[in-house]
């Protein structure tokens, strides 16, 4: 039996993060994030996440019953410190019916990139931009499934993936390199072509 633990492969998942969170907005080169009073902030950094996270969690949830599977909701920890939602698809389903489970939250990104642009909302594109940065390990779920036999049943206790498959849940090695070298390639072209400038207002 194979098995992957996200927590296994926290780095990967923290990289792939960052590297999502510089290049989605990219998507909306109007963005143009401004904090001047503490609404500002709950509106743009705080607000978005109370979106997110139960519209996250229930697009894995929803997807995995519409495909049969019984599922249960939970909390648990990274590192004792961060508290984190999770769901546990209990119903084995084969291998690439579970891709779709855990691909499902695409669906919120591409719904706020749409409202983003459709209503110039800042706020809704902060939505589509930390909803993909936190989807790294639904990614890194998805490119693992994609090794094993499509129909190598899978299951999920919420912090552990299992299959009956033969093949180990796990991806190449190459994949952690290519992650160092695409951060450290995104910070060389921000040093190169980025321009940062700090604004300091005296009162």
């Amino acid at each position: 039996m194979g098995e992957l633990r996200l927590s296994d492969y926290s780095s990967d998942v923290l990289i792939l993060s960052f590297l999502l969170l510089l290049l989605s907005p990219l998507a909306m080169p109007w963005l143009e994030v401004s904090i001047s009073y503490p609404g500002d902030a709950l509106y743009l950094l705080f607000l978005p996440w109370a979106v997110i996270i139960p519209l996250h969690e229930g697009l894995h949830a929803l997807t995995a019953k519409l495909l049969g599977a019984r599922v249960r909701l939970g909390v648990t920890t990274i590192n004792r410190l961060t508290l984190v939602p999770y769901v546990a698809v209990e119903t084995p389903l084969p291998a690439r019916k579970y891709v779709i489970v855990s691909l499902s939250p695409l669906i919120l990104s591409l719904a706020a990139l749409a409202l983003a642009w459709l209503l110039h909302s800042n706020f809704w594109a902060l939505v589509y931009v930390f909803n993909t940065a936190g989807m790294a390990g639904d990614f890194i779920t998805a490119l693992s499934l994609l090794i094993i036999p499509p129909d190598a049943e899978v299951f999920d206790d919420g912090t552990t993936l299992r299959a009956d498959s033969r093949v180990p849940i796990s991806y190449p090695s190459w994949v952690s390199s290519a992650l160092k070298a695409a951060v450290i390639l995104v910070f060389l072209a921000i040093l190169l072509l980025g321009r940062i400038e700090v604004v300091v207002e005296k009162g």
